[in-house]
């Protein structure tokens, strides 16, 4: 237990200062802390902040109280289905879009917004939609708005505009470029490249829809101003420039209960697909559901889809139809500015102290940084929600702040009971793994010898042997060294239990003392972790001779297991033991006969709740066991040698399995060049296996093959 505060020496004579006896100390190192990471890492703490807009957004959607857009914004989705595809073959890309321009002119739209950048193609189909687009200039009041992109990662860096080379330059341009993230919510009204100020799609889309003189103009370099009317009818001057926004996304774009209650939807949604326009153009004599709408006409979500607060995956025009009704309406939420964010922190620190001085119960102490976390929390939502804020303030790194200086004031309260236990871990950690240590700690029967079901990993370092006779013996201690310690890190990391290294050889293993439900699950992860780093220092252009020769191959079992702490009077272990233990080492030692990183057996791969990429390579009697062993090789996302690649190997493995080992040695042999080592080597081994097998047949073929070497 912690001393009381009167217990100790409050004038701190004879010592240093002791943060132990100073509840304003941790909530100012947070605040600190946070300050810092603000200044240096903005993109950090704005993901947090970003993720809470989401929920924002997302409950005020489902709770209904979203406005829906604008009504006079309208979507087209250019589906490629099997029409718009024979169209495209038949017709031409270019031509088929002309007609879908001419046939939403005719249904008398305002303005019509192509989310999609026609820049390649040949000159004479450039020039065919471009002649589209004068014609409905000269003979309709529509006004054709296209798209142009900032390349800014290309070499050089330029205006990727359409048409090209049909004089596109004439017409109307807006930017598409919307920065990605887990969400794409930021937006930009105005850009600047190369000295030209560039209104985005959402901005020209509205210059387009307004007479002339009252169209947005350029004021300076990056701004542009227009005149609107506020609710009194007064004249109000506004302005776009490239500060950043964040869309006020209302709702989904497949949700459209918002849009049925708006008058003038009777006749129409807010989507329509090209054939339902061209339906509506051939109904000659009704008024047109899309007079004086402003179009947005793109691709759909399967070819242009964007994750948004309210959907995984909506189409990229749908931000552009969103930026657009926020200018309309002035709903866009912008950045807080930094005095403000800087003031909520000082405020949320000053005020933990103070409770922290005053509250002496920790249940109390809970109730109060709740209590504190959900009013910061609370007022990052009103000030989104709040037609008159619309702001986005750091309210989760403000909430943070309490939660973090609560979880440090428990811990300095709990800090003497803390530092004993920490000696004695210590000491205790000399001998058991942290999850054997948490384990005996609570209580020490535990260490008793029991059995039950594991997952184990095994890996060895390749040639290390040849090392170990030319290397100089710092050298091999080094790369031991640097070995364990990616490999205890991912098995500690997924809370596995370790054994005593022997030689180059870590054995790891889930499941003990304790039965755990994930064990398979936690091993993969484990080594997929290990294999992954291990690649990676080795291809780092920073690697040395050392990192070079951290090769390993992994196997990895499930099954019955022995643990139980063994040994002499004078030493003692805690250890594992049992036929899965050796039929790990049986299966990894078949890692470089195929050439795989990561071997598994059939029994783990069962035994996963989450599959992996993986290749089911052979199936084998290993030495020493009398039971049949699958051996998969496991792949990260990083080194998956493709579909199909797999698809192939699978298919001749079928051959080999059913006994066609001249058809299966002819398919083996098609893979023997394949890029990835696995497949190659694999198929190369079961290749001649095959003719082996065509020259003296088995007398008894059930598809194992009996390995007569480890």
């Amino acid at each position: 237990m912690s001393p009381p505060a009167q217990d100790a020496d409050p004038t701190g004579s004879g010592r240093g200062f002791d943060p132990v006896q100073s509840p304003w100390f941790f909530p100012l190192i947070v605040l600190a802390a946070l300050l810092s990471l603000r200044f240096l890492a903005p993109a950090v703490v704005e993901k947090a902040e970003l993720f809470w807009l989401d929920l924002a957004l997302d409950l005020r959607a489902r709770s209904g109280h979203s406005s829906p857009l604008d009504p006079s914004i309208r979507f087209v989705e250019l589906k490629m289905n099997e029409e718009i595809a024979r169209r495209f073959a038949t017709e031409g890309e270019y031509a088929t879009v002309a007609g879908v321009l001419e046939t939403l002119a005719a249904l008398e739209t305002r303005v019509i917004a192509v989310d999609i950048i026609y820049t390649y193609g040949r000159a004479e189909d450039q020039k065919l939609l471009a002649e589209a687009i004068e014609r409905i200039h000269a003979n309709t009041r529509t006004r054709v708005v296209l798209s142009t992109s900032i390349e800014k990662n290309a070499s050089p860096p330029h205006l990727l505009t359409s048409l090209p080379h049909a004089g596109g330059e004439k017409f109307e341009q807006g930017i598409v470029n919307v920065p990605a993230d887990r969400h794409w919510r930021e937006y930009q009204l105005v850009y600047r490249f190369e000295g030209k100020t560039l209104p985005s799609l959402a901005l020209a889309t509205y210059a387009a829809s307004r007479p002339p003189a009252l169209a947005p103009q350029i004021v300076a370099e990056g701004v542009m101003e227009w005149k609107t009317l506020d609710d009194s009818g007064s004249p109000v001057t506004r302005r776009g420039d490239t500060s950043r926004l964040f869309l006020n996304l209302p709702h989904s774009y497949f949700d459209n209960r918002y849009d049925k209650t708006l008058p003038g939807f009777e006749k129409g949604g807010r989507v329509w697909t090209v054939a339902e326009i061209e339906r509506l153009a051939a109904r000659a004599g009704n008024d047109s559901p899309l007079r004086d709408t402003l179009v947005f006409l793109g691709y759909d979500a399967e070819v242009d889809g964007k994750p948004t607060t309210h959907s995984p995956l909506e189409p990229g025009m749908f931000l552009h139809g969103t930026a657009l009704h926020d200018l309309m309406h002035d709903t866009s939420i912008r950045p807080a500015p930094p005095w403000l964010d800087y003031t909520l922190h000082l405020l949320s620190a000053i005020l933990a102290a103070f409770a922290f001085s005053q509250v002496k119960g920790k249940r109390s102490l809970l109730l109060v940084a709740t209590a504190g976390i959900v009013l910061t929390l609370a007022f990052g939502w009103i000030a989104i929600w709040h037609r008159g804020l619309l702001l986005l303030p750091a309210a989760v790194s403000a909430a943070s702040l309490w939660g973090a200086s609560v979880f440090l004031e428990i811990g300095r309260r709990w800090t003497w009971e803390q530092r004993e236990r920490t000696r004695r871990d210590a000491m205790l950690g000399f001998y058991f793994s942290p999850a054997v240590l948490k384990l005996v700690t609570q209580n020490l029967d535990m260490i008793r010898p029991r059995g039950g079901e594991v997952a184990v990993l095994l890996s060895d370092l390749r040639a290390f042997t040849t090392l170990c006779e030319s290397g100089e013996v710092e050298r091999v201690f080094e790369l031991l060294n640097r070995l364990f310690a990616v490999e205890t890190d991912a098995a500690l990391r997924e809370n596995g239990s370790l054994a005593r290294f022997a030689g180059d050889q870590f054995l790891a293993y889930w499941g003990a003392p304790e039965p755990c439900a994930d064990a398979p699950d936690r091993a993969l992860r484990a080594a997929l972790e290990i294999e992954r780093t291990l690649r990676s220092r080795r291809e780092s252009p920073s690697a040395d001779e050392i990192d070079g020769w951290l090769r390993i191959g992994i196997g990895l079992h499930c099954g019955r297991g022995l643990t139980g702490h063994v040994g002499s009077r004078t030493y003692r272990d805690y250890n594992i033991v049992g036929d899965c233990v050796n039929t790990t080492a049986r299966i990894e030692g078949q890692t470089k006969n195929y050439a795989a990183a990561i071997l598994a057996s059939g029994e783990f791969m069962a035994a996963l709740r989450e599959k992996p990429l993986s290749l089911h390579l052979d199936r084998v009697q290993v030495k020493g066991r009398s039971l049949a062993t699958e051996l998969h090789a496991v792949f990260g996302t990083d080194n998956d040698p493709g579909a199909e690649g797999r698809e192939a190997y699978t298919s001749a493995f079928r051959l080999y399995e059913s006994g066609d080992f001249a058809g299966a040695a002819e398919a083996f042999d098609r893979l023997a060049p394949h890029p990835h080592p696995t497949i190659a080597t694999s198929a190369e081994l079961l290749a001649d296996r095959c003719r082996r097998y065509l020259e003296d047949p088995p007398d008894h073929w059930d598809g194992v093959h009996e390995l007569t070497s480890k």
